[in-house]
């Protein structure tokens, strides 16, 4: 039958629209009903890893301060720790907006809120892990920087990831002549902007270094501490922690393969960026944590011998404290003396070696002492007999 002739086929067509409109509408309210949990569950868990990493940076500083070494590359974890937490409360900010569901069945109003705490928060997620890569660069440099060659390596990725991902952070927002047009279709329409290809090719190209320098990060310790003279057990422990920046590698290279997914005015997605988001978060924590680790590791040890010095008799002591013998203090003087004159004085290793002991202790050596090395032993005995004297 023609329904052309008759005049009906207008109406037909309104009819299967509407039909069409109806099922469309379901399907995207269940898959809303889906999808709605997504952003409550991340922001819970960015929540739940920030307490760690902020309990990890907390015992960070402690122990460095313990042993008066608190310098610029703890400074920058902490502000890389502090830009993260601010990023973090954008990120729980936009999932009450409605982030983590897809963004097109959103009102104008909250859908601005939320593309408006996205431009916010991935600025300073890339600063944050920015800043704490080039902390962790610092702290082996600290250690390592002895070595010319170590250092040109070290500067060099610092460098090179820092330029990278300052020009990575702020070409977003710099794209268009009106910065509001990253949130509000209307601005977009009325303002000039770049090419978002090119910011999108940008952030590929950093992203990739970022992960060459997680990689770079993870290898470059392992080989040294192995060519160390270090017991077996203590190059073990520190390849472990030290290598521990993989999987910030790990992370990096995923969040790569999400960089189309970016939310924007005019790429909503049904996913809404979700993933993109979440493993940008991932690879933050995971630096600011692994970087932070072997630090810590001075604390864990001095409680360790502490409880078990509190364990031992009072006959092992190395001090007699309530004996009133001043020869005690005079017998470790002239101990003193003899261990600077032969070299075994902390002046007489090479940087390297005593950059590491700020980490390990003197007890994990096999044989770093420099030079010929004498012990003496003096036994002093107080009596109130004259005759014992």
């Amino acid at each position: 039958m023609r329904t052309r002739r008759l005049g009906w086929v207008d109406r037909d067509d309104e009819l299967a629209a509407a039909a069409a409109a109806v099922v469309h509408q379901t399907e995207m309210s269940s898959d809303s009903e889906t999808m709605s949990n997504r952003g409550p569950a991340l922001a819970q868990g960015m929540w739940a890893a920030m307490a760690v990493a902020v309990v990890i940076v907390a015992l960070r500083v402690v122990a460095k301060i313990k042993i008066h070494h608190f310098r610029v590359d703890d400074m920058l974890m902490v502000l890389a720790l502090a830009l993260s937490i601010a990023s973090t409360v954008f990120l729980w900010l936009s999932v009450q907006d409605g982030f983590g569901q897809d963004l097109a069945t959103l009102s104008l109003h909250k859908l601005e809120l939320v593309l408006r705490a996205i431009a916010i928060q991935v600025p300073l997620i890339t600063f944050s892990t920015t800043i704490a890569r080039s902390a962790f660069i610092l702290y082996l440099l600290g250690i390592l920087g002895s070595n010319r060659a170590y250092q040109v390596a070290l500067w060099g990725s610092l460098i090179l990831q820092l330029a990278c991902n300052i020009v990575s952070g702020i070409l977003p927002l710099s794209i268009c002549k009106d910065v509001r047009a990253l949130w509000d279709p209307t601005v977009a329409a009325a303002t000039t902007c770049g090419n978002t290809a090119d910011v999108i090719k940008f952030s590929y190209f950093s992203s990739s270094i970022n992960s060459a320098t997680d990689l770079f990060l993870a290898v470059f310790p392992t080989v040294v501490f192995w060519n160390l003279n270090l017991k077996l057990s203590i190059k073990l422990s520190l390849i472990t922690l030290m290598s521990l920046g993989i999987l910030a590698m790990v992370a990096s290279i995923i969040k790569t393969t999400k960089l189309k997914s970016v939310p924007s005015v005019t790429n909503l997605g049904a996913g809404g960026g979700v993933e993109l988001i979440r493993w940008g978060y991932t690879e933050n924590v995971i630096i600011i944590i692994t970087s932070s680790v072997p630090c810590i590791r001075p604390l864990i040890m001095s409680s360790v011998r502490k409880f078990s010095s509190a364990a031992r008799s009072r006959s092992y002591e190395l001090t007699a404290p309530f004996t009133g013998n001043k020869a005690t203090t005079r017998n470790a003087t002239v101990q003193s003396r003899t261990h600077e004159r032969y070299g075994m004085g902390s002046m007489s290793r090479s940087t390297e070696t005593g950059s590491i002991e700020r980490i390990l202790g003197q007890d994990h050596y096999l044989d770093s002492e420099a030079g010929i090395t004498k012990q003496v032993e003096i036994s002093v005995i107080s009596s109130g007999d004259p005759s014992m004297r």
